[in-house]
């Protein structure tokens, strides 16, 4: 019983967080850019499952609203942008140190 209760509780903080961005980035929209890209990004967010415009809604909402720093409000706006970001670092500088090598088509074999 306490490990469905403590699952529920999981549950219901992770669906308040997000309701809680929603809000975020519906006031930002709002506040920066007016009504009518509140209302588009809200409706991108229900019909369509992208979440692009709401996303730098939370980041306007968070830095103008909340008086946070961009990389705070980047932090909250996308957290997951944090943990892919070294990977591509150092897959750019993989790629840039060990180039891949230039193969010769076979019907250009000279021998």
């Amino acid at each position: 019983m306490p490990r469905m209760l403590i699952a529920a509780a999981a549950l219901i903080g992770v669906a308040a967080f997000r309701i809680g961005r929603a809000a975020l980035g519906t006031a930002g929209l709002w506040v920066d850019l007016g009504p009518p890209w509140a209302v588009v990004a809200v409706a991108a967010l229900l019909l369509f499952r992208l979440s692009l415009p709401l996303r730098a809604g939370i980041l306007l909402g968070a830095v103008s609203l909340l008086g946070w720093p961009w990389i705070a409000a980047l932090a909250l706006a996308a957290p997951r942008l944090f943990l892919v970001l070294p990977g591509l670092v150092s897959t750019a500088l993989a790629r840039w140190r060990h180039p891949r090598p230039v193969w010769q088509p076979a019907g250009d074999a000279r021998s």
